[in-house]
Order: C-alpha cells, then sequence, then structure tokens
C-alpha cells in the first residue's frame, strides 16, 4: 500500500467544517493504467500509468437524432374508445412551457439569461428517468455547450446497482459496499440518507472510483471534488487518492452523526478520485461532486430507479439541509410521477397530502429555492396482440402537480404533453427509431435526448418571454 498523508489539523473535519487539500501540478500528468475489470478481479494496484487524455475548451453542439414515422400505429383505447395520438414526432411536437406564477417562471428565467455571467447549478432529483442519465445527460451538454463547462456536477461513487449508466463519466466500483436506499433492507436502520443514497463499508479491498471520460468531448475535465459522508461515532477512515498522487486520511469519527465534507482543488485536467475504507471502522459515502471554477452550468442527476418524492420524509432533514446547502443548487427540478401513477393502490388524495409534505421538506431545507417540478411521462399498458390502452392515472398525478407548484413557488413542466400527450408513448414504439421502450414507461435513447431537448425549449422561453 502506498504511504498516506494524515493531516494534524483534523479538528475542523471532525466539526463538520470543510477541508481543504491543494494538489500541486507537474509536468507529464498520468492517471492510472488500470481497468475496471482488473481492480474488481484482482484489488487497487496504482504501478501502471497512461498519459492523461487532454481536454478541449471548445464543445461541440450536440445532435438531436433524426425520427420518422415507422410502421402503422397498432390500435389504442382511450377511456374504452378508440383513438389516435396525433404530432407525436419530435418534429412536430409544441413547445411545453413551464406553468405556474408569473414571478416564479420569471426566477428561472433570470437565471438561464445570466448562465454564462455566474456560477449555474441545476440539480435534478427524481427516479429511473434521472438515474438512467440519457435525459439528465443530454441537458449538461447542452447547456454546458452554450454556457460553459463547469463539470459533471454530483455523482455517487459507489452507486445502488451494479448496472447504473452515467454520461460522460466513468465510475467504477468493487462488489462489496453495502449500498442502500429508503425500501432497500440494509445493514443499518437510521435515516442518513445524505441525498438518497448511501454506500457502506469497513473493509480496506472495497473501492470506489469516479474519472473523467477518456473519449466523450464533454465530461474531459475537473479541478474540484467534493467528497460528501457521513460524520459519526465510531467511523473510520477513507483513503482518498488523486491520480497517483499520495493518498489523503480523512476521518469520519465524531461524537454526533453529521454532514462531513472534504475538498480537494487541483489543476484543471482529466483526473480519477479513487476512494477505498482503511479498515478501522465503517464509512459511509453520500457521493461526490466534480466541478470546474468560473461562469458556466453544471447538472446534477440524483435519480434512484422505482422511487417517489415521498422517501424523502426518510431522509434525516439536517443533512439533507447541509448537503444541498453544499451544493447550492440555483434550481431544483423534482422530476417524480411516473411510479405515483403506476401504483394503483397510491389514491388521488394520498398523493395531494404527500406531495405537500415532500415539498414542505424542500422548502424547509431552502425557503427561497427556486424549483421546478417535472411531470410523470406517458404510459401504454398492453391488452392484445396489436392493441394498448392508455394508462389513464399518468394525467391524475399530473394535474395535482399542477395544482400543488405554486403553493410552493414551483412551477410545472407537463412531461405527458411535452412528448406528445396521452398515447405518445405507445406511438413512440412505432416511430423509427423507436422513442419508446417495451415497457412503455421508459424512453429510448432517442426519445430521452428529444425530451431534454423540450426542456430546454421551457427554459428558453421563461429566459425570453418572463422577465
Amino acid at each position: 500500500m502506498k504511504p498516506f498523508l494524515i493531516f494534524a489539523a483534523l479538528f475542523p473535519v471532525l466539526c463538520g467544517a470543510s477541508f481543504w487539500v491543494a494538489n500541486i501540478p507537474s509536468e507529464g500528468q498520468t492517471l492510472p493504467a488500470q481497468t475496471c475489470d482488473d481492480a474488481k478481479s484482482n484489488g487497487l494496484s496504482f504501478m501502471e500509468s497512461i498519459r492523461a487524455p487532454g481536454f478541449s475548451t471548445s464543445l461541440p453542439q450536440p445532435e438531436l437524432p433524426t425520427i420518422t414515422y415507422g410502421k402503422k400505429l397498432p390500435t389504442i383505447y382511450k377511456n374504452g374508445k378508440r383513438f389516435t395520438p396525433k404530432n407525436y414526432l419530435p418534429q412536430h411536437l409544441q413547445m411545453q412551457p413551464f406553468e405556474g406564477k408569473y414571478k416564479d417562471i420569471a426566477k428561472i428565467g433570470d437565471v438561464i439569461r445570466k448562465a454564462s455571467e455566474r456560477r449555474t447549478r441545476i440539480t435534478i432529483f427524481g427516479a429511473s428517468h434521472t438515474e438512467g442519465e440519457f435525459w439528465t445527460g443530454h441537458l449538461r451538454r447542452v447547456l454546458q455547450t452554450r454556457y460553459g463547462d463547469l463539470g459533471h456536477g454530483f455523482v455517487m461513487p459507489a452507486p445502488p446497482f451494479a448496472q447504473v449508466r452515467f454520461a460522460d463519466l466513468n465510475v467504477c466500483r468493487s462488489e462489496g459496499w453495502h449500498t442502500g436506499f429508503v425500501g432497500r433492507q440494509e445493514i443499518v436502520d437510521d435515516p442518513y440518507y445524505g441525498l438518497g443514497m448511501r454506500a457502506i463499508s469497513d473493509d480496506p479491498t472495497q473501492f470506489a472510483w469516479i474519472e473523467t471520460t477518456h473519449s466523450n468531448p464533454h465530461g474531459r475535465a475537473v479541478s474540484i471534488f467534493e467528497l460528501l459522508t457521513l460524520k459519526q461515532p465510531g467511523g473510520g477512515s477513507l483513503l482518498v487518492t488523486l491520480d497517483n498522487e499520495q493518498p489523503i486520511l480523512f476521518p469520519t469519527l465524531s461524537d454526533s452523526p453529521g454532514l462531513n465534507r472534504l475538498r480537494i482543488d487541483t489543476f484543471d485536467s482529466n483526473h480519477r478520485l479513487t476512494l477505498n475504507p482503511l479498515g478501522d471502522g465503517p464509512v459511509r459515502l453520500f457521493g461526490v461532486s466534480m466541478e470546474r471554477p468560473g461562469n458556466g452550468v453544471l447538472v446534477d442527476a440524483i435519480g434512484i430507479r422505482g422511487r417517489t418524492m415521498r422517501t424523502w420524509k426518510y431522509w434525516d432533514s439536517q443533512i439533507l439541509k447541509d448537503s444541498l446547502d453544499a451544493l447550492d443548487p440555483s434550481i431544483v427540478v423534482v422530476a417524480y410521477g411516473t411510479n405515483e401513477a403506476s401504483s394503483t393502490e397510491y389514491s388521488m388524495k394520498q398523493y395531494r397530502k404527500d406531495l405537500r409534505r415532500s415539498l414542505q421538506i424542500l422548502k424547509d431545507a431552502r425557503p427561497d429555492q427556486i424549483c421546478i417540478l417535472a411531470g410523470p411521462s406517458d404510459r401504454g399498458k398492453k391488452k392484445g396482440r396489436r392493441s394498448f390502452s392508455v394508462w389513464d392515472r399518468t394525467i391524475m398525478v399530473a394535474d395535482i402537480q399542477r395544482e400543488i407548484a405554486p403553493e410552493f413557488g414551483c412551477v410545472f413542466w407537463d412531461w405527458q404533453q411535452a412528448q406528445g400527450g396521452e398515447g405518445s408513448m405507445i406511438a413512440g414504439r412505432y416511430t423509427n427509431p423507436p422513442l419508446s421502450a417495451k415497457d412503455l414507461i421508459h424512453h429510448t435513447r432517442p426519445g430521452y435526448i428529444h425530451m431534454a431537448n423540450q426542456f430546454v425549449k421551457a427554459l428558453d422561453d421563461a429566459a425570453l418571454h418572463y422577465q
């Protein structure tokens, strides 16, 4: 094992204050050469290196996939009657604007108009649409190309599922982390979830790393890492290694639970950050924010498949507040609703109550937070070999979000209408290439990219027409 740095000034760390570490650039920067598969099979190694691939300050404009009519549409029913969706190809869709109070939409417009002049962060919470990073990934690419690239944003280095996709980012973890979120049986039973998910280990053979992409034009550089962990009684130490440098020993021991932050400032380039427990007690990861200084945009994608916003009531409120304050988002997007619409046992009366409670949690943590509720996507249900029906609960959930969003200073964006309205998920399965996945709940990659484009149009509309 490489020797590690132990910092004498531990008092600020144990009290929850930020801890800054500077890495001095040197010529001929290298990165660890080890692949993810090799690390999983043989353990971490920093013996071999490769030259950093470099990056460009000029980013290409992301492309939109061309979509055309494909197969003949099947028979579609809506409320028991035959129904034919119209205008579901992306080129035929109308811009779906934000809905809500003028002043609330104007706040979003002001953020977007000034995005190239200041630091702008859009933090998106949601379920599988957000986790998959097709929608959020394209949104990040578009906004960073236009306004400036401030880094990938927040990411969980040890994600809760073995198969998780990341846009413009390399993530690798060993299999021995105990990962969790509300609704999963875990080795601990407490509310310390950070921003909704956690990874726990006291095993020094376990590891996780995040690394800027080597190939894509976006996501090639980072100069700030901010690590969020739990400080706790009995907490162990974490080894934090930047590239091939000497590891930092980061303690998480504390008299009481709370948020623990470590900030690493380095030179702007390609980097890999590796985390592994020392083995002197359990460490709990909440995530890492990958950033760059200056003006421009960050887009955080904080998604957990199958979740709903009512899980927020199980998160520790102080750690949630401190974590949000660490990110300091300009806009928070709450992109739930599809799973709420899926559960036929979940009454709209209860959903209305739960949504108010959940949004109050957000406002208690950040009273002046600008926020957007992105509604549920359309959904279809198979009836026969070539017949389908529209899922009628989707519009119910959307209507409740539309009603409640203004009560909390949020605006509403109707995802279902933005993709073409009722029946569009079924019709999207018959385009070339398909816009919809086989389950008629999720989009395909081209579908998510076009939905991100629709969301950008709503942001632009707010910036242009609400001042």
